[in-house]
This record gives C-alpha cells, structure tokens and sequence, in this order.
C-alpha cells in the first residue's frame, strides 16, 4: 500500500478506536466496571510496598490491550482493504 493510503487508514482508525470507546455496549461496560472495581479491591487490599507493582502492573495491562486492540483492528482493517481492491479489481 502507498504512504497516502497507510496514513489515511491509521488516522481513520484511530478515529474509530476513539468513537467505539466512546459509545461502547453495554456488555462491554459491564466487563470493564466489573474489572475495574475488582482491582480496586485487589489494590485496596495490597501493603503500600505491594501498591507499587500493582500500578505498573495496571500500566503495563493497560498498554498491552490497546496495542493488541490497535494491532488487530489495523490487520483486520488492511485486510479488509487488501481484498476489496484485489477482490473488485480496482
């Protein structure tokens, strides 16, 4: 793919990524609330030593679920682009 059509493709996802945050459905609301107040428990209920590893933990989860998001949306959208122009001829 050119350069002209890369970019376009990573500013439009990231776009999306951030709308589909935005207005997620209720089932995924519910996962991450229910995942949320679970490690709050967990944190609350760490020594302050412990508090620590906790947070680069949460850190470290957090980046590595929305570089597998970004990752896979990106495939599946190349993807989709690949066999559209293979697939129509354009």
């Amino acid at each position: 793919m050119d350069e002209k059509l890369r970019k376009a493709m990573d500013e439009f996802m990231t776009r999306r990524l951030g709308d589909l945050g935005t207005d997620s459905p209720e089932t995924v609301t519910a996962a991450i609330t229910q995942a949320s107040r679970c490690m709050e428990r967990l944190a609350g209920a760490l020594a302050e030593e412990q508090r620590k590893l906790w947070t680069d933990l949460e850190d470290a989860l957090a980046l590595q679920i929305g570089e597998e998001t970004r990752y896979y949306y990106k495939s599946g959208f190349e993807d989709a682009v690949r066999f559209l122009l293979e697939w129509g001829g354009l």
